[in-house]
């Protein structure tokens, strides 16, 4: 049997949420705050989580936040900041689970790590532009490098990083990947999945 890969959680909470016009993290679906489900749903195969945020308002809780180390430079700098920690912590690498992404649940991320081993990043396949989700996914912390070179390079997309990395892609259900950006993406969650908690 193959070991375990240990690996932290790393929720990215610090986006600017700037179509919903209020924090995200912070919203409610199923009665549980958007940075919890995510908390949740990685601490079933991470340990630790953590919640990556350089915004003031991002919620608290049982968890450590951490800030990026490069404020307002997208996604890619939250995966930065976890993966430094995750070096600092001795873990294998990262996975990184971005806040809006409500019906992602543990079955999923354990799937998505199952997959991951001996990749440098592992991602699920998904249908749009691009065909994979690079916010929900296993990064080693050989990638380090390459996400400082592409910071340095202007770089702030995920994306990027996935197609420079080789990354492999793992088949999971499309359905757990609505991104939460509006109010009408509120209600299609809340409606997924009710009213009863994760």
């Amino acid at each position: 049997m193959t070991a375990r890969l240990e690996l932290l959680g790393a929720v990215l909470a610090g986006g600017a949420s700037r179509r919903l016009g209020r924090d995200k993290a912070a919203e409610y679906v199923g009665n549980v705050r958007l940075v919890e489900r995510a908390v949740l749903a990685l601490s079933s195969a991470c340990d630790p989580v953590v919640v990556v945020s350089s915004r003031p308002d991002t919620p608290t809780g049982p968890w450590m936040s951490i800030p990026d180390l490069r404020a307002g430079c997208g996604p890619l700098a939250g995966i930065e900041a976890a993966l430094e920690h995750a070096l600092a912590l001795g873990r294998e690498g990262v996975f990184v689970l971005a806040c809006d992404l409500p019906l992602v649940e543990g079955g999923v991320v354990e799937r998505i790590v199952a997959a991951s081993r001996n990749a440098r990043v592992c991602v699920p396949s998904r249908q749009g532009d691009p065909d994979f989700e690079p916010l929900a996914g296993v990064y080693s912390v050989a990638c380090l490098a390459d996400v400082r070179r592409l910071l340095d390079e202007g770089v702030r997309s995920a994306r990027r990083l996935f197609e420079e990395a080789g990354g492999v892609r793992v088949s999971v259900s499309d359905e757990a990947f609505l991104n939460v950006n509006t109010e009408s993406d509120l209600a299609r969650a809340e409606a997924r999945l009710g009213t009863s908690g994760p």
